[in-house]
């Protein structure tokens, strides 16, 4: 099966808008659904006849999505869905826990209320069985997280590795999906540990703070990318 024929399902000709826009759009949901996948090749010639438009708005698309860390050039001139080392992952797995915590303190300190985050946990529990869904349904919720701390500077440079988490994410889908079955629990748990951050003194603080790291690093499988605050969840 072709490259083309394979994409048939996923592409769809471009009709109106921004060419760029809309080629970056449907090749950046194409990688995160997993329809493109970790180390898979591409090449801009074949997307461009599948959406039915020139090679440079693909071009173009690819060269913003290459900035984003979605796809990166091969030797060849092609691009490819990047495959993440391990010291990579850690480094993405650090970054999100560092712009996360920062966020909940702010929120904390703040008294900030929580309606927000609370829809987000009831859209990873409407999300079902689906990861696809679900794990779309998960990265909301922590962008919602940041969003809430009111700092636009900290929302745009954590937007800059949110594509990148959910692709590391992504990849190890299935084996994440098994090793996790109470995904919607977890979530209410971490937005209990907020809920009693924002009534509570210091020592709620560094509960939430020990959650939220070991859920995070161990959620992308890097436990051990820092020591731990706490000796566990408690």
């Amino acid at each position: 099966m072709t490259q083309a024929a394979a994409a048939g399902a996923e592409f769809e000709r471009i009709q109106v808008g921004s060419l760029v826009e809309e080629a970056r759009r449907q090749i950046r949901r194409s990688i995160l659904t997993g329809h493109l996948r970790p180390g898979e090749r591409i090449r801009d010639s074949v997307l461009a006849e599948e959406m039915g438009v020139s090679r440079s708005p693909v071009r173009e698309a690819l060269r913003i999505l290459e900035q984003a860390g979605l796809v990166e050039k091969t030797n060849n001139r092609s691009y490819r869905i990047p495959v993440f080392a391990p010291e990579d992952v850690h480094e993405l797995a650090a970054l999100r826990a560092a712009d996360e915590i920062l966020a909940l303190r702010l929120i904390v300190t703040k008294r900030l209320p929580l309606d927000t985050l609370t829809a987000a946990v009831e859209a990873i529990a409407a999300a079902g069985d689906d990861p696809v869904q679900a794990l779309a349904a998960d990265a909301a919720f922590h962008a919602e997280v940041v969003r809430l701390a009111g700092l636009p500077r900290l929302v745009e440079r954590y937007e800059g590795l949110t594509d990148q988490i959910r692709l590391v994410l992504r990849a190890n889908e299935v084996e994440t999906w098994e090793r996790t079955p109470s995904v919607v629990e977890a979530h209410v748990r971490l937005l209990a540990a907020v809920r009693g951050a924002v009534d509570g003194g210091t020592e709620e603080m560094l509960r939430l703070i020990c959650l939220w790291e070991d859920h995070v690093l161990r959620g992308m499988a890097a436990p051990q990318m820092l020591d731990p605050l706490c000796d566990g969840p408690s």
